[in-house]
């Protein structure tokens, strides 16, 4: 079942631009967000391989929620403060002072990452990992309250080149060389019809060949990380 609408109101359609591609997104971050502090308390006393897998991990994600936000306020936010202040007055407050708590909680994180990586302590892990649960909630909240206030708007107000242009800037925050897993990691739960209208933007050898690698590549990730290759669904998912 594809994302037609939120809070009542379509996320696509005549005179609209899809912005459907955001909700694929924030489920990944959610998700591997959402697991990773039980990835962290998985990691043995002095473990310090397993520490680094899972620590990469987590760093890797960190940096693209970073990244998600910096080309928001770039290149949405901004114009949409522009196009419809009216619109957007009652949110301002809300959505800084969301980005603000996630943003000191992605610093707190980076901390303590950095610190669990040098001690491989199981009470240095737990920390990182207490400090993990209160950034997936700040965060799943934040995303709840933009999926139903500020998508309906940006569908209206931004134009479909903004929309590209934010999600080529958005895509390219993943490394090149996990282009094959950065797929996958948003094929296994994102809207089938959003992800094939991207799929067809590509040369048709590479649209042929990226969803078996990118499920492959997931299904490996996804094991090393998580223990399984079929992690939990829906994490943080509001009903």
């Amino acid at each position: 079942m594809t994302s037609q609408t939120t809070n009542g109101q379509r996320l696509h359609g005549p005179g609209l631009t899809d912005v459907r591609m955001m909700r694929v997104a924030h489920t990944s971050f959610r998700r591997e967000l959402g697991l990773s502090p039980a990835a962290v308390r998985g990691v043995t006393e002095g473990d310090r391989r397993r520490v680094s897998i899972v620590a990469d991990h987590a760093t890797l994600f960190l940096s693209l929620l970073h990244h998600h936000h910096s080309i928001e306020d770039e290149l949405l936010w901004a114009v949409l403060s522009e196009r419809v202040p009216t619109e957007l007055a009652p949110l301002v407050h809300l959505m800084q002072s969301q980005h603000e708590r996630v943003a000191a909680l992605l610093d707190q994180a980076h901390a303590g990452i950095g610190t669990w990586r040098r001690t491989a302590s199981t009470s240095d892990g737990e920390a990182l990992a207490g400090i993990l649960s209160d950034l997936c909630t700040a965060l799943f909240e934040h995303l709840h309250a933009e999926e139903t206030h500020l998508l309906p708007l940006m569908a209206r107000h931004i134009t479909a080149e903004e929309w590209e242009e934010f999600t080529v800037r958005g895509m390219s925050a993943i490394p090149k060389r996990q282009m094959f897993l950065g797929f996958g990691m948003m094929l296994y739960e994102g809207d089938p019809e959003v992800i094939g209208i991207e799929l067809r933007k590509l040369p048709p050898p590479l649209r042929r060949l990226l969803p078996p690698l990118g499920r492959r590549a997931f299904r490996r990730y996804a094991r090393r990380i998580h223990g399984t290759p079929t992690p939990p669904r829906g994490i943080g998912a509001v009903a």
